[in-house]
C-alpha cells in the first residue's frame, strides 16, 4: 500500500541547490519541481511602489559586471532592484530580484499556493491583496500579517474573500481566540512541538503550522498532525518526505 501525505508542504524561499539563491524564481521553480504544494515568499515596497520580493530590508548581489552591489529596498527604485544578479550557473542561468507578480504568476501557472510575509505589515496588505486578485491567485495565498493582526485580514478580505493567514505561534492564537473564523483561515506558525504548545494553539481553535523543519525533527513535527509544515529551504523535502512515508507503520 502506497501512503499519502496529509500535510502541506510548504517550501521557505523556495528550494535552493547549486549556485541558486532563495527567492530567485528558480528556486521557486524548483521548488515546484520537487513537489511543494506552497512556496513561502517576502513582499517589500520598492520606493516607487513596486512589490519586491526580499527578505531583509537590503538586496545583495552583483552588477553586470560581476562587482557587488547592495541597496535598500524602499529607497530604490524597482528597476535597479530587479536588475541585481542574485545567482549564476549552467543549470539555472542568471537569476535576479523578482518582483511579486513574477513569483505570483509562476505560481499560478504550476498550480502551487503562495505563502507571502508582509514584510511591510498593514502598509502593504491591500496593495498585495490586489495584485493577487490580478494573477488570479485569490484564495490560494496565506499571508503573514507580521503582527498587523485584524486590521490586515479585514484589509484582505474586502478584496481576497478567502484568504487564509498566519502569525507567530500562541501569542497569535490567542489573539484571534474571538475571531468566527480562525479555524477556517487562521494559522500558527512555531517551531516548538511540545503538546502543550500545540494543544494550546488548537484550544484556540487555530490551524497549526510547523516550521525549520528537517529530516531530524520532521517525525516528532508530523506527530503533532500539522496542517502545514514549512521546510528550510536548504532541506531536500521530498527526500525527508518519502522517507517517512516508507517507515510508516499502519497495522
Amino acid at each position: 500500500m502506497k501512503h499519502k501525505k496529509t500535510w502541506i508542504t510548504n517550501a521557505h524561499r523556495g528550494f535552493v541547490e547549486g549556485e541558486l539563491k532563495e527567492n530567485c524564481l528558480a528556486a521557486y521553480y524548483n521548488a515546484y519541481l520537487h513537489g511543494a504544494d506552497i512556496i513561502e515568499t517576502d513582499a517589500r515596497l520598492s520606493s516607487d511602489g513596486v512589490l519586491i520580493v526580499n527578505h531583509d530590508e537590503d538586496v545583495k548581489g552583483f552588477d553586470e559586471n560581476g562587482n557587488p552591489v547592495r541597496f535598500i529596498v524602499k529607497d530604490t527604485p524597482s528597476d535597479v532592484i530587479c536588475s541585481v544578479i542574485l545567482s549564476k550557473d549552467e543549470k539555472w542561468g542568471v537569476q535576479k530580484v523578482p518582483t511579486l507578480e513574477q513569483v505570483l504568476h509562476l505560481a499560478y501557472n504550476t498550480g502551487m499556493g503562495v505563502n507571502i510575509d508582509l514584510k511591510n505589515g498593514l502598509a502593504i496588505a491591500e496593495s498585495v491583496a490586489k495584485l493577487v486578485l490580478k494573477c488570479g491567485m485569490q484564495g490560494k495565498v496565506i499571508y503573514a500579517l507580521n503582527g498587523a493582526g485584524m486590521p490586515a485580514i479585514n484589509a484582505i478580505i474586502a478584496i481576497d474573500p478567502d484568504a487564509c493567514f498566519d502569525g507567530h505561534g500562541v501569542g497569535f492564537a490567542e489573539e484571534m481566540k474571538d475571531y468566527p473564523e480562525r479555524g477556517k483561515r487562521c494559522y500558527c506558525y512555531t517551531k516548538d512541538t511540545n503538546p502543550e504548545t500545540v494543544n494550546k494553539i488548537r484550544e484556540y481553535g487555530c490551524k497549526l503550522e510547523l516550521i525549520s523543519l528537517n529530516a531530524e525533527n520532521f517525525a516528532a513535527a508530523i506527530a503533532c498532525h500539522p496542517d502545514i509544515c514549512e521546510f528550510l529551504h536548504t532541506s531536500d523535502f521530498r527526500k525527508i518526505e518519502d522517507d517517512y512515508l516508507n517507515s510508516v507503520k499502519l497495522y
